[in-house]
């Protein structure tokens, strides 16, 4: 009777996980970026089988199933993010109901169920959300393989159990990268658990997936080609190849500089115990945090509780994956979104066990305020995110509504030049991908870095590409303050051309004044260096 009473108040959370999805729905294309390059993908995966490089595969084939049916419609695919995420937290209550505090598994579950920052990803075409409940399935297969384990291993049980959360470890490093690392959180909980026999089987199980999907990829889409993501998180700079490569000693400056911004800001922020805008951190903050989640991973070991074990070496292993490996100017609260349930679960219990050396009522008073206060903070903040109006003019076709300035000139030249150019020109500007879904599919040419100031070197290189045209946009660096200066990468391509062929670009549309943060497009004239050589010799 009693674990029904939990299930009715599940499913009252799921529902307003729901409803606070649907009320914060997004149908707009993120300006970061990756969504649009997700959905991108996706459809070069449906129009030719192209192998979705750089980042994981598996999301832009999961986009594709869905782009294949209904074509790159926004609000289905959006929807599949909203599915995902209810799928995962269905996957987790049920993994977790019988082996933990169901209190304190509500408790999480509550708080995230209003939260609009985690809410942001139910209606964006990220991969955190695919993720997320492929993580979930993960952890409920590893749980009841310790739940099935026995010093004798069978051939079901391999075959049932073991081989499963291997492809689960193969499906999560193709979403994401990182992913592969589900494999140490494994073998670390096995080993705390002490089943050594399933933790090597499961190496092994994981290797032998590898290997195969190595094979298969190598047969169907040959080598990979490009930059890899490896390979940009081990430069000092992403962007800038001449800083050198990263030290050992620069990874541990990382992990520092990552845990006090992605914990005393982000994880505070996600809690509702800071501003959504807030840019503050702080290093005490920062330790409190560490101090009560190891105290809670201490005292869940002391006392077997293997769901709070399994959450603390869960996020504590991909968080300080995290850490060590990005450039501290990423600082994307994204990149912990996945950790943060488990993160919740392993915090509201060591806060409660902390208060329980003061006396068991006020233990549940100090941790009932604490968690009471974080969901009436979290949900005054979402109730501020909700905008009907945006959602119902997005709805009704206009989809530039809602945005910036700077994004509603530069999206809306992306459409006009879908319009009124011609179907081989072929446009230059720093957000491509965004650019193609506005233009209805159309192609467009990204420029997001150059390694030369020179001239020719820089105009050859637009011509090579059959470059016709290029959008100069006033994207503001600072998103959330105009005026700080904008995204300058193509103005400083420009200019080095200008500096030497002054008659290079001439403007040929323009949309938004002086004081609207305007867009401008250029055509591109590849006879100015032989006109203004000739004019120089006249001279």
């Amino acid at each position: 009777m009693k674990s029904r009473k939990y299930d009715i108040y599940f499913w009252i959370i799921t529902i307003v996980t729901l409803v606070f999805g649907l009320l914060l729905f997004n149908l707009r294309i993120d300006e970061g970026g990756d969504d649009s390059t997700y959905i991108c993908r996706a459809m070069d995966v449906v129009s030719s089988g192209t192998y979705p490089t750089f980042q994981g595969p598996l999301y832009p084939w999961f986009l594709a199933i869905f782009v294949a049916l209904f074509g790159p419609n926004l609000l289905v695919l959006k929807l599949t993010s909203l599915v995902c995420i209810l799928c995962g937290h269905i996957v987790f209550y049920k993994l977790a109901r019988k082996k933990l505090n169901n209190e304190l598994l509500l408790a999480a579950l509550g708080l995230l169920s209003i939260n609009s920052l985690y809410l942001f990803f139910a209606s964006q075409t990220y991969s955190e959300s695919l993720y997320l409940l492929v993580q979930s399935i993960f952890l409920g297969l590893l749980l009841r393989l310790e739940d099935n384990a026995t010093d004798k291993i069978t051939v079901k049980q391999v075959l049932s159990l073991i081989v499963p959360i291997a492809i689960c470890i193969l499906c999560g490093y193709l979403i994401r990268t990182v992913g592969v690392f589900w494999l140490l959180v494994a073998v670390v909980y096995l080993c705390i658990r002490k089943y050594y026999k399933n933790a090597v089987i499961l190496v092994g199980a994981t290797i032998l997936s590898l290997g195969v999907w190595t094979g298969v990829k190598t047969m169907i889409w040959g080598e990979s080609k490009g930059q890899s993501q490896l390979t940009q998180l081990t430069q000092v700079h992403p962007y800038e190849v001449e800083k050198g490569q990263e030290t050992i000693g620069g990874y541990f400056v990382r992990f520092a500089e990552n845990s006090e911004k992605y914990l005393s800001k982000h994880m505070l922020r996600i809690a509702g115990f800071k501003a959504v805008n807030s840019r503050e951190t702080s290093a005490i903050g920062t330790i409190l945090i560490y101090v009560v989640f190891l105290y809670g991973a201490f005292i869940a070991y002391r006392k077997g509780n293997k769901v709070v074990i399994l959450c603390a070496v869960l996020s504590a292993t991909m968080m300080g994956v995290t850490f060590f490996a990005l450039q501290t100017l990423w600082d994307q609260y994204r990149l912990i979104i996945p950790y943060v349930l488990a993160a919740y679960i392993v915090l509201i219990y060591g806060l409660y066990q902390l208060f329980l050396l003061l006396g068991k009522k006020i233990a549940s008073i100090g941790i009932g305020t604490i968690v009471c206060l974080s969901a009436i903070l979290s949900f005054a903040q979402t109730i501020q995110k909700i905008d009907l109006m945006q959602l119902k003019t997005n709805l009704s076709g206009n989809m530039l509504y809602g945005y910036t300035p700077d994004w509603y000139n530069y999206l809306g030249m992306c459409q006009a030049v879908a319009e009124h150019l011609p179907e081989d020109s072929f446009v230059a500007c720093r957000k491509p991908n965004m650019a193609r879904i506005y233009a209805g599919g159309k192609k467009f040419h990204g420029i997001y870095n150059f390694q030369t100031e020179d001239p020719d070197e820089l105009l050859n290189a637009l011509k090579e590409r059959g470059v016709t045209h290029i959008i100069l946009a006033s994207l503001r660096r600072d998103p959330l303050y105009p005026g700080q200066g904008v995204i300058n990468t193509i103005h400083r391509y420009m200019h080095f051309i200008v500096q030497k062929y002054p008659t290079a670009f001439y403007e040929i549309a323009s949309m938004g004044n002086e004081n609207q943060e305007p867009t401008y497009l250029y055509e591109i004239n590849y006879d100015a260096p032989a006109v203004e050589t000739t004019d120089e010799g006249k001279n």
